[in-house]
């Protein structure tokens, strides 16, 4: 059996084993969230994959290490993405820039950067949503846009000033590929391509050759070789990889150990010359059946590993830490934010979604003007004293 554990509100699989996978589900493959294994007596055998462990308040961190070191410790268990293991965001870019893998730097928001190459942009390093910034050429500049994230709740500490690294091509055309590792195996997923510096799904300039090109990438693997090395360096057994290529080598932008795979049953978020389909679901069934086929392989391999369940031996201290921050998030204003999502989320799809992204990013547009100002006039010597 395998155990996909993430937090209970970040799940990106279900999504998966509800279309492409649902062979899967269930009987190879279950979903748990930390929440219920804080409840959990008895810990059944299997491969338990670790994701999420980056996005959780430090209580739930200490369960999380503790559970980790029992599952360590006990036969017939078998841990991907071990957290004790795993080189996160801010520490991968620094391991791959020193080793010469990366041509761009990241630094810490309070960190001393006159050291730094511009154009930057700001980032956190917890969140999966992309750059927070557009390209900043000068230090006041990063100065305005670090005092937006403060006034917007985001910590310091959570912030990145990442260097900027130019891939396009000749036409200023913009890749990002995308490829997953499942235990070992490396697969490719998906190009995304066009003239935005950052590449997201809904920037894509679709035409019959960049979904040829997207096909050949996941059909022939042409960087597997190197995507093996970044995933052993960032000792991450699953998840995927987005990057680019600058003079046939990978710049890794990040590596997300709970990514979204595939709509599943939902509808696309894009409308797509319908000449361009067949080609789009050829490059589907090419990764879902490597991807399905991984699984498949990993779930024979928990079988012959089998042993008996055995109790959870996790100090009650550490849990019931845990069970109390989890009380405590969901009654903090994020948390309530959180659920409310829950129940917009389906909106998003409707008519009134732009109207719900504008009375969304008011607010978030007069507090930032200020608050940018402000932090602004502070100086970073003073921020600096302050954070020390």
């Amino acid at each position: 059996m395998i155990h996909y554990l993430t937090l209970e509100d970040r799940s990106m699989f279900s999504e998966y084993l509800a279309y492409w996978g649902r062979e899967l589900a269930g009987s190879a493959i279950a979903i748990v969230s930390y929440e219920q294994l804080l409840e959990t007596k008895i810990l059944d055998p299997g491969v338990y994959v670790f994701t999420t462990f980056d996005e959780v308040e430090p209580a739930m961190r200490r369960f999380i290490d503790a559970l980790t070191d029992q599952l360590r410790g006990s036969r017939g268990m078998r841990i991907l993405n071990d957290p004790a293991r795993v080189t996160l965001r801010f520490d991968l870019h620094s391991v791959l820039s020193r080793a010469g893998l990366n041509e761009f730097r990241s630094w810490r928001a309070g960190d001393d950067m006159r050291a730094v190459r511009y154009p930057v942009f700001i980032r956190t390093e917890r969140a999966h949503d992309g750059a927070f910034s557009p390209l900043l050429s000068s230090a006041a500049e990063v100065e305005t846009w670090i005092g937006r994230a403060l006034a917007l709740g985001k910590q310091l500490d959570d912030l990145m000033v990442v260097e900027f690294c130019d891939t396009a091509d000749a036409g200023r055309t913009y890749r990002k590929y995308g490829a997953f590792n499942v235990d070992g195996r490396i697969i490719p997923r998906s190009l995304n391509y066009g003239r935005e510096w950052m590449l997201k799904f809904g920037a894509n300039e679709f035409s019959r050759e960049m979904v040829e090109d997207e096909l050949a990438y996941v059909s022939t693997n042409p960087h597997e070789e190197q995507l093996h090395e970044i995933f052993r360096i960032a000792a991450i057994d699953y998840g995927r990889i987005d990057y680019s290529m600058l003079n046939d080598r990978v710049q890794t932008w990040e590596i997300n150990t709970n990514p979204t795979i595939g709509r599943g049953l939902l509808p696309s978020s894009r409308e797509i010359d319908s000449a361009l389909h067949g080609i789009r679901e050829k490059t589907k069934e090419v990764f879902y059946s490597a991807f399905n086929e991984a699984w498949a392989a990993l779930t024979a391999q928990s079988l012959r590993e089998g042993a008996a369940p055995v109790p959870s031996r996790v100090d009650p201290i550490v849990m019931a830490a845990a069970r109390a921050e989890v009380r405590r998030r969901w009654r903090t204003a994020a948390g309530i934010i959180r659920g409310g999502v829950r129940v917009v989320k389906p909106l998003l799809r409707t008519p009134i979604a732009p109207l719900l992204r504008m009375l969304y990013r008011l607010p978030e547009r007069i507090v930032t003007t200020k608050a940018a100002t402000l932090f602004r006039t502070l100086g970073r010597r003073r921020r600096n004293a302050v954070i020390r």
